[in-house]
């Protein structure tokens, strides 16, 4: 035992806690259930326990059987060892049985434990939590005869239902397993379903990347059957749950450098590194990359430092807006590929220099509200200016909504936001009053003169630049160079210098650049860049699944595609890698060429869904993008296969709403009605009602009035009448959903058409332009003047 517990180290190793595990704080074992049952609704002694309780439950009810089984739980506490799991960090913790013991383990050390006991768990966590626990069978206190999805894997009807969930937590086990040991807890070797259990994880653990070491912890000495298991490459090691977290309990801490001891009062009392990038710790100019950047690569903070990049005019206007007192935010906004980023990132190394601390957040991981909310008011305490860029913040609008709210509530601008999105994904969400209030938006577009004379100046100055654009303007004075930039300039987007340079179509050159590959490099770079293109967030994990990729590969074919396919880390301690091309842009080039034709999108986006692996965050990001508006859904134009796509993602993730909302709004734009209502009542049933589905049931009753065959005029008048209920109601709820005031609005119309009475029109205006004062959005503003010049006859209804 001693051995063992010197080669564990908890952030590499996966514990899988059988029945055994549980028994010393109380918990039934499995005979004692099976002994209960057959007892009670005399039964067959010699049936497994989901046999019998599968006929128990024919014989009375599910009801019945599931609160037999609670009998045994209802004074079941954590003892001795399981008190101590909470002290590691594991990298993941499974286990086959219903108890709450962990998840009490984890309440009384007061860190949280985010659970999985149903597919309906499978959804983005905005929660920071400390370690993720697994419950292969569910759990007690949840189950379906309460009304809950979830469900308590007893019966073996209750394991066919399930099979697609069991099978998700064991493709997450998979990816758990890479670099990683494995323990197995509080299982009999002479017990029939330990055998099997063992062979499905040694299964998991060969497939994996970096196979590790599987180890059983058995209780009960027995050297022939532990033989039987190290023949098979497993080890065997006796001793209790108890024995192993005492034990490992009393090994010496870890020698943690000097460096690493140094505190950061801005810091302090949060978990926030994994997900955001100080900026002061990657801005050594000397390992700049003049190179990639050229090539349409971001500017990162290296070639900013190192006077790589020409500043655009607003990075010095953000700087100088931040400067201001009361100032918590800006938004940067513009198309792809005019330099928002770069633009942003010139900002904060001004602020940078300027004294305030500076970070960028990591896009991939959720935005911790808690975490940020903390870091301003370390940073007001300590009398510093801190600020936060956040790209592609539209897809974190929710969290700085509540930040935005909470930092006003809380009276501290020491912490500002930079955000920066595209118009499309930005404009049309709804957005917290204090983006206007206290903050401004910032627009980029084509390069000015000034940024094309600091762009000239900037060759002249480097000669690692001028080196790579000689050929293009060889021969041409100062005069003449600017004259063909303004040309250029005017007529495409920024995207990168190589574009900008060029002397032919920035898609031949991309095109010749994957021609220059191999074939097997070719497909991987394609379906990279398609999936990108398409919404999806490409890692390591997923090509492997997608592509099946060798993972011996990985550093060859990589190796191959340098400079074109990157691999950065998201969540190292998860073995999640990300894999990304160097633009949006290039990559969308690379998509319509290599992926032209609607059945290979289809095609693609069905091997998405089908190797999606929702135990992770960062697939279930995935399907939120597949359906946002430029996700890869609105690529297909008809609605009918795109509700067939939804309805998979539905499927493998019911816990999300995204996909349900984009389906209703579909149905409803279909003619659906009925469908469209069905949905709306299990989205009801499921979660209750949100601001989206509000807006759809208003939506759908004035689809019904207007569009249903066979209806009187009086009968759609009344429809309407119940639909102004509802939009009354909705705006109460929500007052600051535009996307509800704009169905109110939509209703007023309708009912103008059927009555002439603009009652409900006005109505809905007064709301509008409530919200037009209370928020001070301009997009509210554009919306009342189309409505107005609507409801007045002067513009064609859509």
């Amino acid at each position: 035992m001693k051995e063992f517990i010197g080669q564990v180290d908890p952030e590499k190793t996966v514990l899988l806690f059988g029945a055994g595990a549980s028994i010393p704080s109380g918990a039934p074992g499995v005979d004692a259930l099976v002994k209960h049952f057959a007892d009670k609704y005399d039964l067959d002694h010699e049936l497994d326990l989901a046999e019998i309780t599968f006929l128990a439950e024919k014989k009375t009810s599910r009801r019945k059987v599931i609160t037999d089984l609670r009998r045994f739980f209802p004074h079941v506490k954590p003892k001795g060892g399981l008190l101590k799991i909470p002290r590691w960090r594991w990298k993941g913790i499974y286990t086959t049985n219903y108890d709450t013991l962990v998840e009490q383990a984890f309440e009384r050390a007061n860190k949280k434990c985010r659970v999985y006991s149903s597919n309906f768990d499978f959804h983005i966590d905005e929660e920071e939590f400390h370690c993720e626990f697994f419950k292969i069978h569910g759990t007690i206190d949840k189950d379906v005869s309460d009304g809950n999805q979830s469900r308590i894997i007893l019966t073996v009807d209750d394991y066919d239902q399930t099979e697609d969930f069991r099978e998700q937590l064991y493709d997450r086990m998979r990816g758990d397993l890479a670099g990683a040991d494995l323990v197995i807890i509080g299982q009999s070797l002479s017990d029939p379903d330990m055998d099997a259990l063992v062979k499905r994880a040694a299964k998991i653990n060969a497939n994996c990347l970096s196979p590790g070491q599987i180890t059983l912890l058995i209780y009960t000495e027995n050297q022939s059957r532990a033989q039987l298991q190290e023949r098979k490459g497993l080890r065997v090691v006796f001793g209790g749950v108890d024995d192993f977290f005492s034990e490992l309990a009393k090994r010496p801490p870890k020698v943690v450098s000097s460096l690493a001891l140094q505190s950061d009062d801005v810091l302090t009392g949060t978990h926030i590194l994994n997900s955001v990038v100080e900026v002061s710790e990657v801005s050594n100019g000397a390992e700049a990359d003049v190179s990639s950047m050229f090539n349409g690569w971001p500017a990162s903070h290296m070639e900013i430092e190192a006077g790589l990049t020409f500043e655009r005019d607003i990075s010095r206007e953000i700087a100088k807006h931040f400067e201001e007192p009361g100032i918590l935010s800006g938004v940067v906004l513009g198309a792809a590929g005019v330099g928002k980023s770069t633009a942003a990132r010139q900002a904060l190394q001004l602020l940078r220099r300027a004294g305030f601390r500076a970070w960028e957040h990591i896009n991939e991981h959720t935005l911790s509200v808690s975490n940020w909310r903390k870091i301003a008011a370390n940073l007001k305490e300590h009398e510093l200016v801190g600020v936060l860029l956040v790209d592609e913040a539209h897809s974190h609008l929710h969290q700085l909504n509540e930040l935005m709210d909470l930092l006003v509530a809380d009276d501290n601008p020491h912490l500002k936001i930079l955000a920066v999105s595209t118009k499309n994904n930005w404009i049309p969400r709804s957005r917290t009053p204090n983006f206007n209030r206290c903050g401004k938006d910032f627009w980029l577009s084509k390069l000015s003169s000034e940024e094309i004379d600091r762009l000239l100046n900037l060759i002249d100055r480097q000669p690692r630049i001028r080196e790579l654009v000689e050929d293009s303007f060889s021969g041409f004075n100062k005069a003449e160079r600017r004259r063909r930039l303004v040309h250029r300039c005017e007529a495409d987007m920024f995207v990168c210098l190589k574009n900008i340079f060029a002397s032919e179509s920035f898609d031949d050159i991309i095109l010749r650049e994957f021609a220059g590959l191999d074939g097997g490099p070719q497909d991987i770079y394609k379906h990279v860049a398609a999936m990108e293109t398409l919404g999806v967030r490409v890692h390591r994990q997923l090509a492997i699944r997608m592509l099946k990729i060798e993972p011996s590969r990985i550093a060859s074919i990589l190796e191959s595609l340098d400079d074109i396919v990157e691999e950065y880390p998201i969540e190292k301690r998860h073995g999640i890698f990300g894999w990304k091309c160097r633009h949006g842009v290039i990559s969308e080039i690379v998509t319509r060429y290599k992926f032209g034709d609607l059945e290979q999108i289809i095609a693609l986006l069905d091997r998405v869904i089908d190797n999606i692996s929702p135990s992770y965050d960062i697939e279930v990001r995935t399907l939120r993008e597949l359906c946002n508006l430029d996700g890869g859904l609105s690529r297909i134009p008809e609605k009918k296969e795109q509700n067939r796509l939804l309805r998979r993602m539905i499927s493998m993730a019911p816990g999300e709403r995204v996909p349900r909302h984009r389906l209703i709004r579909n149905l409803i734009d279909q003619g659906e009605f009925e469908k469209a209502e069905t949905e709306i009542r299990v989205f009801n049933y499921d979660f209750g009602s949100d601001g989206p589905v509000h807006r759809y049931k208003i939506k759908l009753m004035v689809a019904r009035a207007a569009r249903a065959p066979g209806l009187l005029d009086e009968d759609r008048i009344a429809i309407l009448e119940q639909a102004q209920e509802l939009a009354s109601t909705g705006v109460a709820r929500f007052p600051n959903n535009k996307s509800i005031l704009s169905a109110y609005a939509e209703l007023g119309l309708e009912y103008l058409r059927r009555t002439g009475s603009y009652s409900f029109f006005d109505a809905a205006m007064d709301e509008l332009k409530a919200a037009e004062a209370r928020l001070g959005d301009a997009d509210i503003t554009t919306m009342i003047s189309r409505f107005e010049r609507r409801a007045a006859g002067s513009e064609v209804d859509c």
